[in-house]
């Protein structure tokens, strides 16, 4: 089965590369006819001057011809009445039916719009032809082509370089994790920066109706933020308003939601032969006898026994409202936009949900003459409701767990109780724990605001023209309310030995629990700045200098009590046990940084491009001696299709530009405060007789005086190009990362019985990332009702570990100095034991005892003892992936469209067994047969080692747990790489002329799907999943129909 969906995945990209190959190729093609008519004429600008090197391209053919460089040129055409389309960069493409005519001159005026188009930056805005870095910029129209729930998922596939992975589809929790050219550091915050219209502020509590563009600094131009922004940065710009009359849109739809993956469990009469089997094997009687089995199938009414699906128990095909209502217009002087959006999200778990409700406004005001005025006010509400049993990946009462742990051959409920299956150590009915456990709620407030005072000084002297100063202030309030209660429920259960009873579920207080946590906290960003741009005839000079401060305060209490005897209500002051300690827990704290900005463009003529920046950083987290840092970047560029001498070279490049550029940033992501001695309260007491009179405080910290932030030197080279009239543009960025002075651990150099402290750090580590960005682009019009276009994007980027602290408590194959940052190490499989006389010469085991159908591994050093320290090797990739590729695709007909996103990774890989979080070593459900005497997948069971199957894929059939297979091997190891058909959408634009004498202005109705196709190696979980996972909460794929309206 593997391989055929190995050849099947091949067989896919296969196709889609031939396909991309074979369109590459007809571009290059040109197609020539029999010439019957020769044409003359001449192209001029607007000031007379012969514009060099326009396309003049016969429609509806491949025969064309450039101006030299007189700006003349001389075409045969195919018949008098061809139409003519002449093309130039930066100027409005115009078609000239010829009517008969042999000489034609015209004037080419400027696409204005092409040569001011914008693109967002660090601290403002540059115009693209003007541009040096590597920068990415998407529209609101690419970002919300398919409606998601929050905007890090609408991410995926869309920006070159950008890696987002979907770890849960847990309401709430189910964003993406971003990284820009993959991963620069095995400690702290590997991040990108967030900015959301200036001020860092997260990213899923904007409304994805609310953007007008999102830009990733992916070089030397995420430089300019310092000591943030060495994992890049993305800019999110919000919508603001424009003069006319009032607009009002409305964009509403519903989501129907399903899993994308999960193994498919025994059934109960499959259960009951396979478990026998699996018994005899190990030398034990059968448990299912043919009096329970005649119990199970007929589910008797007067016992336990009966036939449960507990995973279609838990889950549920969730439904997700979204709507959203915004309204935009205004005057000469005042603009404003204003939204309300909500969304309603229920899990496709039962019990668990979230909503989240988002309100803004935004005005820009033109108080005076030359005084403007910016205001930016957004609200954001969430509200989580999760069952009070944790839903974890690793949890021992998550109850995906307890789900797959589950007998099916018990009924859900049984003397109006919830059925648990006692197979070991506790009791499990994962239905019950969703039910009946009690709850986790959590609701959040945001308000985030910010202002500018903008004043341009050009009208007040000629030598200040193109002068602007502004003041920009923000605050942000957040506040946070946890109320978690832990609900002890009582469960019917059996035994192994079919004893019956009632008991109270594991992991709960008898007496039941209540936590409440607030959390609240502001910040506050203030930034004058001083803004210079002007044109010298055929010089652009551009600057800015920004002076910036920021504080930050958050504080955190907690209370918890006991002895809750009715579950409504609930709250602190209805506790009976420990009434004096309300208060358990709290947390306090205050931070900020101070920053010198600064940024100077250069261009002549649109043709050489330069670009110098800084930003001096000071930040609080490290000693007086260590808090300022200097970040300077520098880029160049070279429009080579603006040169004379290339315009003559070739009629097929319309656009060419070299791009080089180096920045320097760092990463201040760790525990503040650590060049102080840190204090705590004592175990300990003074104590007078039998009571304690006195306590006091000790130190628990050693006092790092000389740390200070990572830094990442950061270097790119790029190439731009646009071909055939800008029918196929071409990006490529190769790029090299240099990340120094990571704050890493050396425990074990100081123990605390030598009057040191666990653990010392030091700013020691080295990393190296290095990789290129490929996209390429094409758009064809091909008459006046079709339309389509394609974009390729493929990315490179690869770590490696250039210096690593190696001490006692890190081992050499942790140290992975040379190798990739998460590459993974186990133990080398050699297969399964067939023979006897095999486990006879084995070396001595990791751990269990060994028995035919167990995993046999190489002993790498040869000492005859199979452990971790010395036999573990490299066996694979990590789980970032090194690859990401994604194709998009968008064809219109008339007022039909549809736009499809193929999005894929590769150099990937995942573990269904290993080491957990926590360090333990231990098989899961998707690894092990009939973990907790409960159930297994299919997949497991059937391809299990027996005498009669032994060439097969998984270790023995077994009901005994074995240790020796559970170790992190190449055994266990998954193959991560995939193919998803991310996004496919279906929509239709009602005709203008229907609308006419109605209050609509554009009606789109459309139906949309995401996660719809998945091509990977191993089909029962989805391939984003995390490693060694019990049971996660698994991704969805989403199918909605929705519309857009506007007034």
């Amino acid at each position: 089965m593997k391989k055929k969906n190995e050849r099947k995945d091949n067989r896919l990209l296969y196709c889609l590369l031939n396909a991309l190959f074979v369109m590459s190729l007809l571009f290059f093609v040109n197609f020539g006819v029999y010439a019957q008519t020769n044409l003359k004429g001449k192209v001029t600008d607007n000031k007379g001057e012969p514009l060099i090197g326009v396309n003049v391209v016969e429609k509806e053919t491949r025969q064309g011809t450039i101006t030299d460089i007189d700006g003349e040129f001389s075409l045969s055409v195919s018949t008098q009445d061809a139409i003519i389309e002449f093309s130039y960069v930066g100027f409005k493409t115009v078609e000239i039916p010829l009517n008969g005519r042999t000489l034609l001159n015209l004037t080419l005026t400027e696409d204005t719009e092409l040569l001011d188009e914008v693109v967002v930056v660090g601290y403002g805005v540059q115009k693209r032809v003007h541009m040096t870095g590597a920068v990415s910029q998407i529209s609101s129209k690419e970002l919300t082509s398919a409606p998601m729930q929050n905007v890090s998922n609408m991410l995926t596939g869309k920006i070159p370089g950008l890696t987002s992975i979907q770890r849960s589809g847990k309401p709430g929790e189910d964003g993406t994790s971003l990284l820009v050219r993959g991963q620069n550091s095995f400690t702290g915050n590997i991040s990108p920066m967030i900015i959301v219209d200036g001020v860092p502020r997260p990213i899923d509590y904007v409304n994805p109706n609310d953007i007008e563009s999102i830009s990733v600094l992916k070089d030397a131009s995420a430089s300019i933020y310092g000591v943030q922004g060495a994992n890049g940065v993305i800019l999110i710009t919000t919508k603001s308003g424009g003069e006319g009359p009032a607009t009002i849109s409305y964009d509403g739809s519903v989501t129907i939601t399903q899993n994308t993956a999960m193994p498919k469990m025994l059934n109960a009469a499959d259960y009951m032969y396979w478990n026998n089997k699996a018994k005899l094997m190990d030398g034990l009687t059968p448990s299912w006898t043919a009096d329970i089995q005649n119990k199970v199938m007929s589910n008797d009414p007067n016992s336990i026994w009966g036939q449960t699906d507990w995973l279609d128990e838990i889950f549920r095909t969730g439904i997700t409202n979204q709507h959203n209502i915004s309204a935009s217009g205004g005057t000469e002087r005042t603009k404003y936009y204003a939204s309300l959006g909500v969304m309603d999200q229920e899990g496709t778990m039962i019990n668990t949900g979230y909503k989240r409700y988002n309100l803004r406004t935004n005005l820009d005001i033109q108080v005076a003459k030359n005084l403007r005025l910016t205001a930016n006010m957004a609200g954001h509400r969430s509200d989580r409701d999760w069952p009070g049993t944790a839903i974890s990946n690793q949890g021992e009462f998550n109850p995906v767990r307890q789900a797959i742990n589950s007998i099916p051959i018990i009924k859900s409920r049984y003397n109006d109780l919830p059925v648990a299956w006692y197979g070991s150590t506790y009791m499990v009915n994962g239905h019950a724990a969703l039910t009946e456990s009690g709850y986790k709620k959590q609701s959040r407030w945001n308000l985030d605001s910010n202002v500018k005072l903008e004043y341009d000084f050009s009208d007040l002297a000629q030598v200040l023209k193109g002068l602007k100063g502004s003041i920009f202030g923000s605050y942000n309030y957040s506040n946070t309310i946890d109320s978690n209660y832990d609900r002890y429920y009582q469960l019917y259960y059996v035994t192994q030995n079919f004893d019956e009873g009632v008991g109270g579920a594991s992991g709960f207080n008898s007496d039941n629990s209540y936590l409440k946590a607030a959390s609240w906290g502001d910040n506050w960003l203030i930034r004058p700045q001083i803004d210079y741009s002007r044109d010298f005839n055929d010089h652009h000079v551009a600057a800015l200098f920004a002076y910036e401060a920021k504080k930050s305060y958050s504080n955190t209490m907690t209370g918890t009590k006991r002895g809750y005897y009715s579950d409504e209500p609930v709250d602190l002051s209805l506790g009976t046990i420990l009434p004096e300690v309300p208060i358990s827990g709290s947390h306090l704290y205050s931070g900020g940084q101070l920053s010198y900005i600064g940024r100077v463009n250069y261009a002549y003529s649109t043709k050489y491009l330069a670009e110098v920046a800084f930003r001096y950083d000071g930040s609080y987290i490290f000693a007086p001696g260590n808090r300022w840092g200097f970040f300077p970047s520098t880029s160049l560029g070279w429009v080579i299709s603006e040169e004379d001498f290339f315009r003559s070279m070739t009629q097929n490049i319309d656009y060419l530009r070299i791009r080089a550029s180096f920045g320097k940033s760092g990463n201040d992501s760790v525990s503040p405060f650590q060049h102080f001695s840190l204090y705590s309260l004592a175990n300990n007491s003074m104590v007078l007789g039998n009571q304690p009179i006195s306590q006091f405080y000790a130190s628990n910290s050693y006092i790092y005086s000389n740390l200070s932030w990572a830094t990442t030197d950061n270097y790119n080279i790029g190439v731009d190009f646009d071909l055939w009239n800008r029918k196929l543009g071409v990006e490529l960025n190769v790029f090299y990362k240099l990340t120094k002075d990571i704050l890493e651990s050396q425990g074990g150099n100081y123990p605390p019985s030598l009057g040191g402290f666990y653990p010392q750090f030091q700013n020691s580590g080295k990393v190296e990332n290095k990789g290129f960005e490929l996209t390429l682009k094409h758009f064809n019009r091909i008459n006046t009702d079709w339309n389509y276009s394609l974009r390729g994007d493929f990315a490179f980027a690869r770590n490696k570990v250039l210096s690593r602290i190696i001490t006692d408590n890190r081992p050499n194959y942790r140290a992975i100095i040379g190798e990739s940052m998460g590459a993974r190490y186990g133990l080398d499989a050699l297969g399964l034991f067939q023979t006897e006389e095999e486990i006879d010469n084995y070396p001595a085991a990791p751990s269990g005892i060994i028995r035919l159908g167990d995993l046999k591994y190489r002993d790498v050093n040869g000492d005859g003892i199979i452990n971790q320290e010395h036999d573990y090797v490299k066996i694979g990739y990590g789980a970032i992936p090194e690859i990401n590729y994604a194709l998009n695709m968008d064809i219109s007909y008339k007022n039909f469209y549809i736009n499809t996103l193929w999005q894929g990774v590769a150099n990937t890989d995942y573990e269904l067994s290993g080491v957990y979080d926590t360090g333990v070593i231990s098989s899961t459900v998707y690894t092990s047969t009939f973990p907790g005497s409960g159930n297994s997948p299919y997949y497991r069971i059937e391809e299990a080692w027996t005498p009669e199957n032994t060439n097969a894929k998984y270790p023995r059939l077994s009901t005994i747990a074995n240790g020796n297979n559970a170790w992190q091997s190449t055994w266990w190891l998954v193959n991560g790489n995939y193919l998803r058909l991310k996004n496919a959408n279906l929509g239709f634009n009602i005709p203008q002329n229907v609308l006419t004498n109605t209050p609509f202005s554009q009606i789109n109705i459309f139906i949309s799907g995401t996660n719809i196709l998945t091509f990977s190696h191993f089909k029962y979980v989805d391939p984003e999943s995390p490693s060694v996972s019990n049971g996660y909460y698994p991704q969805q794929k989403t199918y909605t129909i929705g519309a857009k309206v506007t007034f």
